[in-house]
């Protein structure tokens, strides 16, 4: 599996009002070395320069009604959003089986999905 080595958050400029990434997705954002903490990880953060980043945040509310969603990840069909209306810098997760609409799940934070992540728990 290849690993993804960086990416680029969303700039402010285009983000919500009020919204703060939390600082552990700001840390692996501006790391050096691999994202992945190993080699089973299999979810992608959302690179904001690339033309599917770009896609992603176009289409960040078109099929999830009423949620202000912030592109963070994918990992085949599902996908995992900062929620947007957050304003602590520790957003909610919400976690979408793209397949399966409206079906999602929420972590309480970016720690809990990273944790989640790791352990292949999707």
């Amino acid at each position: 599996m290849i690993k993804q080595k960086s990416f680029k958050p969303y700039p402010i400029k285009i983000l919500p009002d009020g919204f703060i990434y939390p600082a552990r997705y700001l840390q692996l954002a501006n790391c050096t070395k691999t994202v992945q903490s190993d080699e089973y990880f299999q979810w992608w953060f959302v690179d904001s320069e690339t033309d599917g980043g770009k896609l992603l945040y176009r289409l960040r509310n078109h099929k999830i009604e009423r949620l202000n969603l912030v592109p963070l990840a994918k990992n085949g069909d599902w996908a995992a959003y900062f929620d947007g209306d957050d304003h602590s810098g520790d957003p909610k997760i919400i976690v979408v089986d793209l397949s399966d609409l409206p079906f999602h799940m929420i972590c309480e934070n970016f720690n809990e999905w990273l944790n989640k992540a790791e352990q292949d728990y999707w």
